[in-house]
């Protein structure tokens, strides 16, 4: 979070502020992209399947000492390498930017370790379940522990296994939705099908219609990263392929935000009441926004307009941030009570930690959606016309600069709101970290004098 809130400093209201190689924008954005996707929220997400699965089976974790194993591999691994791209280590593809080594330091082969590690331990956990019925949450767990581990394998490994060029690319863009599609949205999904019946106090509205979701997703997800590099040098065929299965996700998606919300049914002043529940909702409404978006910016014309431009940025950021950050952090208020045995540290923080988040949200996204659509209306207003002379007569009345400053204005808006969530999440650091480390007594003394 902190370095989002540089790069839109030193990145675009000021730029270059701060000089040097080791702060170029190109070195420290996969910094910020790897913080986020896997420092963060991969994690969170592994911690929690951690904690509900058990749960759901009714037995222990199978291996408690191969999970302390994988987390030795992992956290050193992501680290170290996240860290290192300042000093140009980068492997050089979008959201695959992990490289080989660091210095002498496998980091690759300890991360993917660390995740087989995984997988092989809630496997294990799952064949060995008390309970022969098996709820959502482990559907979504068991496809995401294969998704992830194939997407992972083809997206940082196999990337040079293939015929260099457009094949490259297409399997890049593979990854990078399928990051998106097929790791955190089973991940995210899994803890709110869990969560939110255990807040609300109130069954699931309906299995079956979470079982759609399953395997809707399970069958359309991976055909959709075309679509990124719709109108690019690819086979028209491909692209037609991405655009109809990204309009199929509409399956999926209206059947999870029905369910969730409909799971509420009766049960709405529990909204009021709990801060995790209003991140759960919330979560589930950016999840319908940015489902809408996915499918509607894969139509020809549409990504004519939104491709390469802010817009995309935003509905990236709408998709991990918006969507399945929220739903991460109302697992982990409603998980940490459970570990540590005692209350979260503070009501106040908690609901303090939701108002800031969201009212940063707000203009963040809104300042990349909307300045990232006229941003492209303006780029295609060069293609007024009929010949290359024409585009260069209008280019030389609208150039590229020209654009950059129009967008200024929605850069500050952005930063601002990135500032308000900063403040949000040292708000959730503090709670999580005093729930924690303070003893039960404490924790009670300050409640008894609130």
């Amino acid at each position: 979070m902190s370095v989002g809130v540089f790069i839109a400093f030193n990145g675009f209201v000021w730029p270059d502020y701060f000089q040097g190689e080791y702060v170029h924008f190109g070195r420290v954005r996969p910094v910020h992209v790897n913080s986020v996707a896997l420092l963060w929220l991969l994690s969170v997400d592994v911690g929690l399947i951690y904690y509900f699965v058990p749960r759901l089976c009714g037995v222990s974790l199978w291996s408690p000492k191969l999970a302390y194993v994988s987390t030795a591999l992992w956290w050193p691994g992501l680290i170290i390498a996240t860290n290192s791209y300042p000093f140009g280590t980068n492997f050089g593809w979008e959201y695959a930017e992990i490289p080989y080594y660091v210095w002498w330091i496998p980091v690759k082969a300890m991360i993917t370790l660390g995740w087989v590690f995984v997988v092989v331990n809630i496997f294990m956990t799952i064949a060995n379940r008390q309970y022969k019925k098996m709820y959502v949450s482990l559907w979504y767990t068991m496809g995401t522990m294969v998704w992830t581990t194939f997407t992972f394998v083809a997206g940082t490994w196999a990337m040079y296994w293939v015929p260099g060029g457009i094949s490259r690319v297409n399997l890049s863009f593979f990854y990078v939705h399928n990051l998106v599609g097929l790791i955190f949205t089973p991940m995210g999904l899994a803890s709110a099908y869990y969560s939110l019946p255990k807040l609300a106090k109130t069954p699931i509205y309906s299995h079956r219609l979470s079982m759609i979701g399953f395997w809707s997703i399970a069958f359309v997800y991976a055909w959709v990263g075309a679509h990124h590099i719709i109108h690019g040098p690819m086979s028209q065929w491909l692209q037609t392929v991405s655009i109809i299965f990204s309009i199929w996700l509409f399956v999926p998606v209206f059947s999870v935000i029905t369910n969730l919300f409909l799971t509420l049914k009766g049960h709405w002043d529990a909204y009021n009441q709990s801060a995790p529940i209003r991140f759960l909702m919330t979560g589930n409404l950016f999840y319908f926004l940015t489902c809408i978006q996915g499918p509607v910016q894969a139509l020809r014309n549409v990504n004519e307009i939104t491709s390469k431009t802010d817009w995309i940025i935003g509905h990236a950021h709408m998709a991990l941030f918006g969507a399945f950050t929220y739903f991460a952090i109302a697992g982990v208020y409603q998980a940490l009570p459970h570990l540590t045995k005692k209350p979260i540290w503070s009501e106040k923080l908690m609901n303090w930690h939701f108002s800031l988040t969201l009212l940063g949200s707000i203009p963040f996204l809104m300042a990349l959606w909307l300045g990232g659509f006229l941003q492209g209306m303006e780029w295609a207003s060069w293609a007024d016309g009929s010949s290359y002379a024409q585009f260069h007569n209008n280019l030389s009345h609208l150039t590229f600069l020209d654009t950059v400053a129009s967008v200024y204005p929605w850069w500050v808006l952005r930063l601002i709101g990135g500032v308000i969530i900063f403040i949000g999440t040292i708000l959730f650091a503090i709670n999580v970290f005093n729930t924690i480390v303070l003893p039960p007594v404490a924790v009670e003394e300050k409640e008894a004098n609130a």
